[in-house]
């Protein structure tokens, strides 16, 4: 395990074991949040939930050795509704995802990985009531109060080690990367919160458009690590067996487009926690359509892996499942036709705004939205008429021409 995801859960398992109960306190004594307690209300009045979340927590051993529960884990979501990402640890800043020590799932990630826990975090009611836990702490992480993490101080986003990697990243400095509206960063360079800060935008020479007038030149709508690229795509596949990766029909919610794209090519990429979160147009074209698909939020394809980061393991898996955003848009080039942006939220990054509308026409690079309050996956797909190639100076298959 990560040291970086050491620092956030270790104090949380080595708490004295407590007895849930309905006094709305856990073992420290601190009251819940309200939004925390009509969770704990939930888990309680629900007899499948309440056998779910004990079992859940005795497959799960604590670093000491005993089983069982840690104080509901409740308490630990309570302390992090008010909490923003910092660098817990230097090696987070290069090697550590943002869901890898992102405060909620840091809380809950062991639990992910466990046969009770798939229950529940696949669970309807659980994905509700977490959705209403994270309306509220998204609420704290675009407020200046989130600024906290935003300063030079060890462990801060804009320390000499934070500065100095991100400044590495990009071959440039940070001020000179990023749209900031102050140079100095004891002023936090301007931002105005830790989620204006998350969504910064490049400066217009960062991301320029490669040969903007080739048709048969595919942008890539993220900055972003290739994961993979599997073609001859199935309607509806086992998307849950590690193998068989991609279910259109579930991964566009049965969308009536879905017909169009079996048999075709699905491209995936992971963002990280230092990079560009905002997605941009891969083509020139129209967009045809936008839909905003709630889904889960912890649920994973259950492996053997003792890292407890399950959730990124499972990027082809939560196409299927996670929370995310579709953009449909008919490229001018007819070679390319209708094609689809996929937005994936993990863990509490599931929140995807759509900035594009139907009917409006794009060019190669314009923004089409962005994620906010943490890194996340992404996939472009083509129909089966498309034969795409990576682009020869992007090995890692960042950029693809059509064939």
């Amino acid at each position: 395990m990560p040291a970086a995801f050491r620092g956030w859960t270790h104090h949380l398992f080595t708490l004295p074991r407590a007895r849930p109960s309905r006094d709305k306190k856990c073992s420290d004594d601190r009251p819940l949040a309200p939004v925390i307690q009509e969770f704990q209300q939930l888990i309680e009045d629900d007899p499948e939930l309440f056998m779910y979340f004990h079992t859940m927590f005795d497959e799960v051993r604590r670093p000491n050795g005993d089983i069982g529960y840690v104080s509901w884990r409740l308490q630990g979501v309570n302390e992090r509704r008010s909490t923003a990402l910092s660098l817990r640890h230097p090696d987070s800043v290069v090697s550590i995802t943002l869901s890898r020590v992102f405060p909620m799932y840091a809380v809950l990630a062991p639990f992910c990985n466990t046969p009770s826990g798939y229950s529940i975090f696949t669970n309807p009611k659980v994905n509700a009531q977490l959705h209403k836990i994270f309306d509220v702490w998204a609420a704290f992480l675009v407020s200046p109060e989130s600024r906290y993490v935003l300063t030079t101080n060890e462990k801060c986003w804009f320390s000499p080690v934070a500065i100095d990697v991100m400044s590495q990243r990009l071959g440039t400095s940070f001020y000179d990367a990023w749209v900031c509206r102050d140079s100095d960063p004891d002023k936090h360079y301007g931002f105005t919160s830790w989620d204006d800060f998350f969504t910064r935008r490049f400066r217009p020479h960062l991301r320029e458009v490669i040969d903007p007038d080739n048709p048969d030149l595919i942008t890539a709508p993220c900055e972003a690590y290739f994961h993979t690229i599997r073609s001859n795509v199935r309607a509806v596949d086992k998307f849950w067996i590690k193998g068989n990766s991609y279910s259109l029909s579930h991964v566009f919610n049965h969308d009536p487009f879905t017909p169009l794209f079996v048999g075709g090519t699905v491209y995936q990429g992971i963002l990280s926690s230092l990079d560009y979160h905002r997605w941009h147009s891969p083509v020139d074209g129209v967009v045809r359509k936008t839909r905003l698909i709630p889904g889960t939020y912890y649920a994973a394809r259950l492996d053997n892996n003792r890292d407890p980061d399950i959730v990124s393991r499972s990027q082809d898996f939560v196409t299927a499942i996670a929370a995310r955003a579709l953009i449909f848009i008919e490229s001018d080039n007819p070679m390319i036709g209708l094609m689809c942006f996929v937005a994936v939220g993990l863990g509490e990054v599931s929140t995807c705004e759509i900035t594009v509308k139907e009917g409006d026409r794009l060019k190669k690079g314009d923004e089409l939205g962005s994620f906010h309050f943490g890194g996340s996956t992404h996939c472009l797909v083509f129909r089966p008429q498309v034969s795409l190639k990576p682009f020869p100076s992007c090995p890692a298959g960042d950029t693809a021409e059509r064939q």
